[in-house]
């Protein structure tokens, strides 16, 4: 009975931002560690599936072209985003070594 009463919680903005911030510390440690790039791309579809679930409660209010514009934007910033830490991440293996 009290199992019913109790509601789940969603996670708060900042544990979905430290998930996020998650990736692009993966995307640049594959830079840093030269790993192959299926493993970076590896990366970046779970990042994809990341950012679906977590946002999955707005996503599916939306419709049509609005969702699409949405999910398309998104996927574009978070594939700039990869790149770019998997970018730094060589530049800054380059700097150490």
């Amino acid at each position: 009975m009290m199992g019913a009463m109790r509601s789940r919680r969603r996670p708060t903005a900042f544990a979905i931002a430290l998930g996020d911030a998650g990736f692009a510390v993966a995307a640049f440690a594959c830079g840093l560690f030269d790993a192959p790039v299926w493993l970076t791309g590896l990366v970046a579809a779970a990042m994809l599936a990341y950012w679906s679930w977590s946002r999955r409660r707005v996503l599916n209010r939306l419709r049509g072209a609005t969702w699409a514009t949405q999910t398309g934007l998104a996927v574009f910033v978070i594939i700039a985003i990869l790149a770019g830490s998997y970018w730094l991440g060589i530049k800054a293996d380059n700097l150490i070594a």
